[in-house]
């Protein structure tokens, strides 16, 4: 955008006393127009992994939370709970970034997952993703009645693959073959063309508050954005309610909605 002004912010998911810190920079600006709540940590495949990275392994966040769950749902509500007060006085608007593999998350979404549990990545993140998109959803409710908004989007199948290159930006997918690239984007799309549902959740005058929104292509995988139904998991007023409880709790910070 011509004449903007871009700064950065140090933050860090995994780590809450960051997103404490982050938060509360966002919460000091002059406007609070949208948050888009991207968070950094994805389920890859073993067979995209170096073997001794395969398999089950516990992991943890910087305060001993399961990894994944720990920064996209714990690390995302820390961080948009300490900024929602400004963000509301603002009429302003979240984004909630989900994933289709909410789908297949085998817990509610108020489960607090054992680190300790022998998952692979895509189940942790899986879990992550429905737990994050029940908070979006839950927000969207709290919400109603004010002149702000709650929104969730999902990218997808996402690739650097097919993703044009991005200088000083690092890549956490193998790059593939040039011959498979027609393939791959017969399940997926680049992640500058995935971007598109992110900026539509951001500022598209079509979505409104309680909206989830993603990809219009075959499988949800690729295409324009749209608007879509979640699975009712991420639906659930009561499992949402647990886990407001359980993130309230375990992150310091009270719901200000």
């Amino acid at each position: 955008m011509p004449g903007a002004v871009v700064r950065t912010v140090a933050l860090d998911l995994a780590s809450l006393a960051s997103a404490h810190d982050a938060a509360a920079l966002l919460a000091s600006l002059p406007r609070l127009d949208a948050v888009v709540a991207n968070a950094g940590a994805v389920g890859l495949p073993d067979h995209v992994k170096p073997r001794a990275d395969r398999g089950p392994r516990p992991r943890t966040t910087d305060d001993g939370f399961e990894l994944f769950w720990g920064t996209n749902a714990l690390g995302t509500y820390a961080l948009v709970a300490g900024a929602l007060t400004r963000l509301v006085e603002c009429g302003g608007r979240l984004v909630t970034v989900g994933s289709i593999s909410h789908a297949v998350a085998r817990a509610p979404a108020d489960a607090v997952p054992d680190p300790a549990e022998p998952l692979s990545d895509l189940a942790k993140y899986a879990q992550s993703k429905l737990a994050v998109m029940s908070l979006g959803f839950e927000l969207a409710r709290r919400l109603k009645g004010t002149a702000a908004s709650s929104v969730v989007v999902h990218p997808g199948t996402a690739m650097d693959a097919l993703a044009p290159a991005r200088d000083g930006v690092a890549v956490n997918q193998p790059e593939a073959f040039p011959g498979l690239r027609p393939l791959l984007r017969l399940i997926g799309q680049g992640k500058d063309r995935a971007a598109a549902v992110l900026v539509a959740g951001a500022a598209g005058p079509a979505v409104a508050n309680g909206d989830y929104w993603g990809p219009s292509g075959p499988f949800q995988l690729s295409g324009r954005p749209t608007r879509h139904t979640p699975r009712p998991s991420a639906l659930d007023p009561a499992a949402a309610a647990g886990l407001v409880a359980a993130l309230e709790r375990l992150s310091g910070v009270p719901l200000p909605v």
